[in-house]
């Protein structure tokens, strides 16, 4: 509850350059988030892009403060936000056409999708679908998750795709003329269909069900990823130049380089560290061996 709803409402609530401040004093203790960023600094580290564990844990615990506020400052006084504390470096495609959005686990993402539904669109955004046994019967993370994901509808304009029911639920969406989002950084076996790619200089695999989908309707793939500015609190909202899939192994490859872009650019900011293994083959193997 304090992780989760107490300090990031306190947070949301004041100023957001002094919030901001705070979130950055709040980071330095240990306790907070002690799981998931223990997790995440040990399996950096084991990689190779974890040099300093305590500037690293840091950064984490900074960055998860501030992904909570964004939900009650997206509920409360989201026009205000965007309007003085996001930033957006390169554009979405023009009109308001249906898109294939792709983004990371990387940064802060609320207000990516506030940014894509300002050019009119209506977002059908793909999760997990949530139950307690998803959240293992806490009812805390319940009653976050379930807020979380009805002010991701609310922002999006369009109900959620859960994950699991086939391209159908897409092909419906774009009739409606729907743009969809989806993050490519979800462990494959997880999903199902995964494709090989190079990431971090490794072998890898991503999902690679919705490059397929953009393959066979040719609805424009553009990825961004939302970038947290340490020194001002600002959300930078980074737009890639949209593509046309026409070869299936180059766009994976082109998504990857994206998401290998964003973990060389901070480290940290990728929260999704405790399952790196599931993405990389050479672990995997090794695994396999022992």
């Amino acid at each position: 509850m304090l992780e989760l709803e107490l300090l990031p409402r306190a947070i949301a609530a004041l100023p957001w350059r002094f919030g901001h401040r705070v979130a950055r004093l709040l980071a330095r203790f240990p306790a907070l988030y002690r799981e998931p960023v223990s997790a995440a600094t040990h399996v950096a580290q084991r990689y190779g892009w974890c040099d300093d564990a305590r500037h690293f844990a840091r950064e984490q615990r900074a960055l998860r403060l501030v992904d909570h506020a964004d939900l009650y400052l997206s509920l409360h006084q989201g026009e205000h936000v965007r309007a003085a504390h996001v930033e957006r470096v390169g554009a979405w495609p023009a009109g308001d056409a249906p898109v294939l959005a792709i983004t990371v686990h990387w940064g802060v993402g609320m207000f990516g999708i506030a940014s894509l539904a300002q050019t009119g669109r209506r977002i059908a955004c793909l999760s997990t679908r949530l139950d307690e046994a998803h959240v293992r019967h806490d009812p805390v993370l319940l009653r976050y998750g379930r807020t979380r994901l009805a002010e991701v509808e609310r922002v999006a304009g369009a109900k959620l795709i859960y994950a699991g029911g086939g391209a159908r639920a897409f092909l419906r969406a774009l009739e409606r003329g729907d743009s969809l989002l989806a993050l490519i950084d979800v462990p494959p076996d997880a999903v199902g269909g995964a494709h090989p790619v190079r990431l971090l200089d490794r072998r890898a695999a991503l999902p690679s069900g919705l490059v397929k989908l953009a393959e066979r309707t040719r609805i424009p793939v553009v990825f961004f990823a939302v970038e947290l500015d340490a020194a001002t609190g600002n959300r930078i909202v980074r737009i890639s130049e949209s593509f046309v899939v026409t070869d299936r192994e180059a766009a994976m490859q082109r998504l990857a380089d994206e998401l290998d872009h964003c973990i060389r650019r901070s480290p940290p900011a990728w929260t999704f560290w405790p399952f790196a293994d599931a993405f990389f083959a050479e672990r995997a193997e090794a695994g396999a061996a022992r």
